[in-house]
């Protein structure tokens, strides 16, 4: 896995590049590694680019200047990525009612070709580095200083949360199911908000009946009964950290050793939809909790087995970072029994898109083996943000 320069594309194309014309760069595309971050990656099945443009249209051609006359030099299809030069002010297209254009180079076999795509075809991404960067850190520090334990309650095992004035879910949009109340003070009459299966809490104290904790999620300690709170495999030195990004549909891997933190890997990613029977990936900061070599799934609606997603690692309820979801053929399962398993998949063209999944967070498969391989529980820890 390599982050190409403009320099190194240019270089590397085969076709001539076109008398370059005067355009107007309205932004520069070059989003900096951060200080003191060491790049170390162990994973390279894909090339990926730190800035690009996920294609939103069904089609985009890729011309020779950023104008509608002029020659075609590439086409690009719905949820290609490619990377991001520039955006510019190029000549105007009535059709699209814009000037903009983004300047792209694709990567096609042993070519790269250099061109311009009207920016209202795709969509800029990018890698936000220094943000998982201050994510960790903030959580590192917090480990560091702090006795570590997080919410247990999956599949409502603890025992199933109160309701909240009569409702299942809370005034920040968490659902009652697999989750904790946390008391706003140290009574069970009080009122509280839900926290969910696998989110990490600095231990502040307890009584006979909570334990007073805290979260990144905000900035006030709550209380939390203490059938809730597991200190089993809790993080006492956090040198694993998967940072997955909702805003973007990507993520970074980052790994503590020596006293500095390395990349190790980063990648496309697709999070949870907010849809029926489908749920938002949340944001926040979890324990990897633990991994399933194959994570059954069921089907939305007769709840039978449905398929499976390979190597999971569960980090909230349900939530689980995997790879490429199989679903089951006629004959694999009978009277909701596996009797055959259906073959990987390693590749999903929506990855790394739109949020498609239920509330996991896909992966390409052989990208998924690689974290099931690497994480270890109770040193590892999965951040969700946007």
């Amino acid at each position: 896995m390599t982050i190409m320069t403009l320099q190194q594309s240019i270089q590397a194309a085969v076709l001539p590049l076109p008398t370059p014309i005067e355009v107007e760069v309205v932004t520069q595309y070059d989003t900096p590694m951060p200080v003191g971050l060491t790049v170390d990656l162990r994973y390279s099945n894909y090339t990926i680019d730190k800035d690009y443009v996920l294609i939103t249209a069904w089609n985009a051609n890729i011309r020779q200047q950023p104008d509608g006359n002029s020659m075609k030099v590439g086409k690009a299809a719905r949820h290609e990525k490619l990377q991001a030069i520039a955006l510019v002010r190029g000549k105007y297209s009535s059709s699209y009612q814009t000037d903009l254009w983004f300047e792209v180079v694709k990567q096609q076999g042993n070519l790269a070709i250099h061109g311009y795509i009207l920016a209202s075809l795709a969509e800029y991404r990018q890698f936000q580095f220094q943000k998982m960067v201050d994510a960790y850190t903030m959580l590192k520090s917090e480990v560091d200083q702090n006795q570590t334990a997080y919410i247990a309650n999956y599949k409502n095992r603890s025992g199933i949360a109160p309701m909240r004035h009569g409702q299942i879910v809370d005034a920040f949009g968490v659902k009652r199911y697999q989750s904790a109340p946390a008391y706003f003070s140290e009574s069970p009459s009080s009122d509280f908000r839900y926290l969910p299966d696998g989110t990490l809490l600095t231990f502040v104290g307890e009584t006979e009946q909570f334990y007073r904790v805290r979260t990144f999620l905000f900035d006030y300690d709550v209380f939390v009964p203490k059938k809730y709170v597991s200190l089993k495999n809790s993080i006492e030195q956090l040198t694993q950290v998967i940072v997955v990004d909702r805003k973007n549909q990507n993520e970074g891997v980052f790994e503590y050793a020596n006293g500095q933190w390395s990349m190790i890997s980063f990648s496309y990613a697709t999070t949870g939809e907010n849809a029926r029977y489908k749920e938002p990936t949340p944001l926040g900061f979890y324990m990897a909790i633990e991994r399933a070599s194959k994570f059954i799934y069921l089907d939305d609606v007769t709840r039978l087995i449905a398929g499976y997603a390979p190597y999971a690692i569960r980090f909230s309820g349900g939530s689980y970072l995997h790879g490429v979801p199989v679903d089951f053929a006629p004959g694999q399962v009978v009277d909701n029994r596996i009797l055959a398993w259906a073959p990987m998949r390693e590749y999903l063209s929506t990855i790394g898109t739109v949020p498609r999944s239920h509330k996991c967070v896909r992966n390409y498969t052989s990208h998924a083996k690689f974290l099931y391989d690497w994480v270890i529980p109770g040193k590892a820890s999965i951040i969700i943000i946007e």
